[in-house]
């Protein structure tokens, strides 16, 4: 089992109630319910939160490109590049 930490939580009358209810109908305790509860939101959060594979490529009507990073980290005018005389990166990096 993983570590736990323990916490002390206050909730409302209904919520303690609800709570204690889920525990009888299952056999549990009160913090096993709360650990269920908190463990399935987890699991959706992570469910829910996007991969990098659905957000490639979402803009695709844009004049930057991947060329253009050192322009935005840092500064200059997108579209150039060391490669090319633009001089994008700062004085003294050694690059």
């Amino acid at each position: 089992m993983a570590r736990m930490t323990r916490t002390q939580v206050t909730l409302e009358e209904s919520e303690y109630r609800f709570l204690k209810a889920r525990a009888a109908e299952t056999g549990s305790s009160l913090s096993s319910v709360v650990r269920g509860m908190v463990r399935d939101r987890m699991r959706q959060v992570a469910a829910g939160a996007p991969h990098v594979w659905d957000v490639a490529g979402m803009i695709s009507e844009s004049a930057f490109s991947g060329r253009d990073h050192d322009a935005v980290i840092y500064g200059g005018d997108p579209g150039t590049s060391d490669a090319d005389g633009g001089g994008t990166r700062p004085a003294g990096d050694g690059a």
